[in-house]
């Protein structure tokens, strides 16, 4: 595995907006499990490359035996996105225009013009399972794993190895927890003075000056003790 090719394809696949294990996986296919950009194949032997770019195609995208794996990448995604290949589509429309022109003809064939028999959907599904393990190779398990959406974008915050999503290397956030403050006593009188404010609160201190004193109730009159008469008690008594 050479790094700088494994740099130089991850870097197209974002461009494009493609897995770069799929993406690796169609070429290998292409290639014949060499990723060189010079070999031939084909009817005649006409075809060359990458993803066996035909004469017209060649001169159209400007792809040729003399360039390197990293210089003929962007004949390969001119083709691709002229072809109508979007970011986020997969390996079946990814073949299917490398294959058959265009995304969506899974059903489509190029055997007649010198290709390996099936469709783009049987040669996904049943020829490049070993194509697969060749491109996890190429990529190091180590492929730099960018989202569709953030195609073009800076790098994503983690490394997509091919057992998934790895971690970033980036340090956690940390969080600052408060500084712990002494218990005060409830201050009653402060409290007071938020529910009346300073004017009601000297209200509850003092009587305003001038306002009338609660009334009272009259004390009773002293009652007069009159002395027990025993000759008078005595008449009263029933005989």
């Amino acid at each position: 595995m050479n790094a700088a090719d494994r740099d130089a394809l991850i870097a197209s696949a974002r461009r494009i907006g493609a897995d770069p294990t799929d993406y690796g996986t169609v070429i290998s296919y292409e290639t014949g499990g060499t990723f060189s950009p010079s070999i031939r194949g084909g009817s005649g032997n006409r075809h060359i490359g990458l993803i066996q770019f035909g004469i017209p195609e060649q001169k159209q995208y400007g792809a040729s035996q003399d360039q390197s794996f990293a210089e003929q990448l962007p004949a390969v995604e001119r083709y691709l996105v002229d072809r109508g290949f979007k970011p986020g589509m997969g390996i079946l429309d990814l073949y299917s225009t490398i294959n058959a022109g265009s995304p969506g003809r899974y059903n489509a064939s190029d055997a007649g013009n010198g290709g390996a028999p099936g469709t783009v959907a049987d040669k996904v599904n049943s020829q490049m399972a070993g194509h697969r393990a060749k491109a996890a190779a190429f990529l190091g398990g180590d492929a730099a794993m960018t989202m569709p959406a953030e195609a073009g974008s800076a790098s994503a915050s983690g490394r997509f190895g091919f057992a998934g999503i790895e971690p970033s290397a980036a340090s956690a956030p940390t969080m600052t927890t408060p500084a712990q403050t002494e218990d005060k006593p409830t201050d009653y009188g402060a409290l007071l003075k938020l529910v009346a404010g300073d004017k009601g609160l000297a209200a509850l201190a003092s009587p305003q000056a001038g306002a009338a004193e609660p009334s009272r109730m009259p004390a009773p009159p002293p009652r007069r003790a009159i002395p027990f008469d025993l000759n008078a008690y005595l008449a009263r008594l029933p005989r």
